[in-house]
């Protein structure tokens, strides 16, 4: 009995966990699991390079699957043992209250019975059948409990399916959710680039056109005023002069000071204050856009993406 408790277990020992049958060509990976070649081979995507071990999950390169030779000379060997050579008679089966053969099963205690434990006041009013119709009727209770625990486990199979089908559902949209986040946010910074050169150079060619209407209205006041300086000094050397050279050509000199008029020049045109005025209205959406983005960002820091939506608000576009 001790010997056939041996070899079972020995067999045990040597089973495939992808087939649950007795290991074939025996094979080893680099976690150290034994599967059957064929088993361990066909496990995953054919044309993945590398395989998770069915057992620890560990990440292995199919090209360090190895034949188990000691192993599989093993398996030939537990094989060779006759199990039959090694089963004893079936023993029988005595009361180990009276020393007598048992023939009942009592259903009410679940004990093999002889015939005086039978008779006795213990098991007189059990129902007591005899242990071949007994044994007969647990072998249909046993069938029916394992077709029950068969369709647990095809439920399970089903629902792990299921859920595994769900957890990859959910990956696929985190990566798609991921690659829409990575575009958006490469299109904002294209948006924002094209719009900071837009900004600088409108500003810099308004410099530039204000610098050249400083230069003209410098210019302009510049003349006008050395002019008025002139009349003044003429009128004040006048003063200083007999008053016949005073009065000679009097009228002349007073009516150019009497019909100077200052021509002010604009400073600054139109034109130009209105592209100036644009450019910081332009410049203020922008920056109360990334306001409310940025109020949006702390709202919702949970979300998945953030809404790119207010860039619309600074798409570049061309000078009027």
């Amino acid at each position: 009995m001790a010997h056939q408790q041996f070899t079972s277990k020995l067999q045990e020992e040597v089973i495939c966990p992808i087939c649950m049958d007795i290991l074939q060509h025996a094979a080893t990976i680099d976690c150290g699991h034994n599967f059957c070649l064929s088993c361990i081979t066909q496990s995953g995507e054919a044309a993945d390079s590398v395989l998770k071990c069915p057992l620890c999950n560990k990440i292995v390169r199919r090209d360090t699957i190895t034949p188990n030779w000691l192993l599989v000379n093993l398996v030939e060997k537990i094989q060779a043992i006759d199990l039959s050579e090694t089963q004893p008679e079936t023993e029988e089966l005595r009361c180990l209250r009276h020393g007598e053969k048992c023939h009942y099963f009592c259903e009410v205690d679940g004990k093999l019975l002889c015939m005086m434990c039978r008779e006795s006041k213990d098991h007189k009013t059990h129902n007591a059948t005899l242990i071949e119709e007994a044994a007969q009727s647990y072998q249909g209770r046993i069938r029916s409990q394992i077709e029950v625990l068969q369709q647990k486990q095809r439920e399970i199979i089903q629902m792990k399916a299921q859920g595994e089908h769900k957890i990859n559902v959910s990956m696929a949209q985190v990566e798609l959710e991921k690659q829409k986040v990575i575009t958006a946010f490469r299109q904002l910074r294209q948006v924002l680039k094209e719009e900071k050169s837009f900004l600088l150079s409108r500003i810099n060619w308004l410099g530039k056109e204000i610098s050249k209407g400083e230069k003209f209205y410098v210019i302009s006041t510049e003349t006008q005023l050395n002019y008025l300086r002139k009349l003044t000094d003429s009128l004040k050397s006048r003063q200083c002069l007999p008053p016949g050279q005073l009065l000679r050509d009097i009228k002349i000199a007073l009516c150019r000071s009497e019909g100077f008029h200052f021509l002010n020049p604009t400073p600054v045109s139109m034109d130009l204050e209105k592209k100036l005025s644009d450019i910081k209205s332009r410049h203020d959406s922008l920056t109360e856009s990334l306001k409310r983005f940025k109020g949006k960002e702390d709202a919702v820091t949970n979300s998945v993406y953030l809404p790119l939506e207010d860039s619309s608000s600074i798409t570049p576009r061309k000078w009027n």
